[in-house]
């Protein structure tokens, strides 16, 4: 299936589409994959969600705490990823709305001149995450955010587009699951003096009652990230494991 186009010029075109999967929620033909995004109301004490690299051993493993919360008769799903050292370098906030799921806070971590990770807050510009329903030919979600880079001032931008595509099934952890994937494309933007911009298209796979188990990023010919979930822990169970204490947002 060809699905994206170039981000820029197509934007209003994409924002089009997104109304599309919103007013088909009730059609008939109509398919709720709600099941399939991360359990919120499994997530109320958090879970650890282990990732590792498929077909490159040095990469490094990847680790997302994930855990839900009700504030204000409103529901979230926060999420901080961590790097090979358990220090925080992602967390994102994201509200659970009628239709989907939608990004309310996103921050990056950089390290200063002092080698201490200092908290950068981006700014959203386009907040779609992961619809509830979804209807051949299926829309593209856009999501979009910005922010400001420490070391050189550099301004970052992150836009994807995520397109539901079919049902299919995965295994995790000998137990073949139920699961729906979406075709995402990316660009990444560096702007100092000029641009630098990187766009590449990947796959994500969501499986029922779990949330994402595997994705895939094409940055180039030479150059292909796949990460598979390989297990999910209890917090106590993760850190008493890997012998290490997560620090949380």
């Amino acid at each position: 299936m060809k699905l994206f186009y170039p981000f820029m010029k197509y934007t209003f075109y994409v924002f089009a589409l997104f109304s599309l999967v919103i007013s088909c929620k009730n059609d008939f033909g109509s398919h709720n994959i709600e099941a399939f995004y991360f359990p919120l109301d499994k997530l109320e004490d958090g879970k650890v969600y282990e990732y590792q690299s498929v077909g490159n051993p040095n990469d490094p493993p990847m680790y997302w705490y994930y855990k839900s919360m009700k504030e204000g008769g409103h529901q979230y799903l926060l999420g901080t990823s961590y790097d090979t050292e358990f220090s925080p370098d992602q967390f994102v906030r994201e509200e659970r709305a009628a239709n989907g799921m939608l990004l309310a806070d996103f921050y990056m971590y950089e390290k200063d001149s002092t080698g201490k990770k200092m908290q950068l807050r981006a700014n959203i510009e386009a907040a779609n995450v992961f619809p509830f329903a979804v209807k051949e030919p299926a829309g593209v979600l856009l999501s979009s955010v910005h922010w400001q880079s420490l070391g050189d001032s550099a301004r970052l931008s992150l836009v994807r587009n995520r397109q539901f595509d079919k049902d299919t099934t995965v295994s995790f952890k000998g137990k073949n699951l139920s699961a729906v994937k979406f075709l995402t494309r990316e660009l990444v933007d560096q702007e100092t003096e000029g641009h630098l911009e990187l766009e590449y298209g990947g796959m994500e796979v969501y499986a029922k009652g779990i949330g994402l188990v595997y994705f895939k990023k094409n940055i180039s010919e030479k150059w292909q990230m796949a990460y598979r979930l390989a297990d999910v822990y209890d917090m106590k169970d993760f850190e008493e494991k890997f012998k290490t204490v997560l620090g949380q947002q």
